[in-house]
């Protein structure tokens, strides 16, 4: 049986035809590619689902910054300290600002200032500062000024012709210029120095080469307290006196104008 089924399988290849090739595959059990099914598709690994980023702690508040030293504590150190540097001011109110960039943090009145040496120097101006310029000012007049005047002009310096420093206007009273380092409360005039033995020396007209030397020493040597320093030669506005402030020129301290 097994041999006649074959005999018929072969006859019926010899045929020819597609329906004999495909009757002699299906003889011996051989699917054609009609018959089966497409394969399938390979299954797909299962991927892990993704876990959520774990929550971040919340930022921790910045530390609040430390509330601002009073005025009046302010006021209080800075005299103190001026007191301890020998000389003698009292806090006043604010000074008239009739512009609006006019300002003075914590303004004192100068009259004396008591020296290493046991003199003094007296202010007959009265000078209107903000404390903090007139710290800056009694060193420079105290270590500087005072000694450098006794050694180079042969008598001791007894008083300083200030003005009465503090003064709300524009610069060089010019209208329509920005705000004078006066009408901030950091800046003083020096028109003369006054000695012990009566003289004047006047800053624009010094008497002889000593008096010369001296003021273009002192001039000089001020530009290591001050950030502004002009007198005369520096612009019509400044021929008689000079000018001393601590305005800051530009992002630092370290400008100085020194004219």
């Amino acid at each position: 049986m097994f041999f006649s089924k074959m005999r018929f399988c072969r006859f019926g290849a010899r045929a020819g035809s597609l329906s004999a090739a495909a009757a002699l595959l299906a003889c011996f059990g051989v699917a054609t590619a009609a018959q089966k099914p497409p394969p399938e598709p390979p299954l797909r690994p299962t991927m892990p689902a993704t876990k959520p980023a774990p929550a971040q702690p919340p930022a921790s508040a910045p530390a609040p910054a430390p509330p601002p030293a009073q005025p009046q504590e302010d006021a209080a150190a800075c005299l103190a300290k001026l007191s301890e540097n020998g000389v003698v001011a009292v806090s006043v109110p604010a000074p008239p600002a009739p512009l609006p960039d006019c300002s003075s943090v914590n303004p004192v009145r100068m009259s004396v200032i008591h020296l290493a040496s046991g003199t003094s120097l007296d202010l007959p101006g009265k000078p209107i500062v903000n404390c903090a310029f007139a710290v800056v000012f009694t060193d420079y007049a105290r270590n500087l000024l005072a000694p450098l005047g006794a050694s180079m002009l042969g008598s001791p310096l007894v008083a300083l012709d200030t003005g009465p420093a503090y003064e709300c206007r524009p610069r060089n009273h010019v209208a329509g210029a920005k705000t004078s380092a006066h009408g901030k409360g950091i800046a003083i005039d020096l028109a003369a120095i006054i000695l012990a033995d009566h003289r004047r020396i006047a800053i624009a007209h010094p008497s002889d080469a000593n008096e010369t030397l001296f003021l273009q020493t002192m001039r000089h040597a001020a530009c290591g307290w001050f950030t502004t320093v002009l007198g005369p030669g520096s612009d019509p506005s400044h021929a008689e006196h000079f000018h001393f402030d601590i305005l800051q020129h530009g992002s630092n301290d370290r400008y100085r104008i020194c004219e």
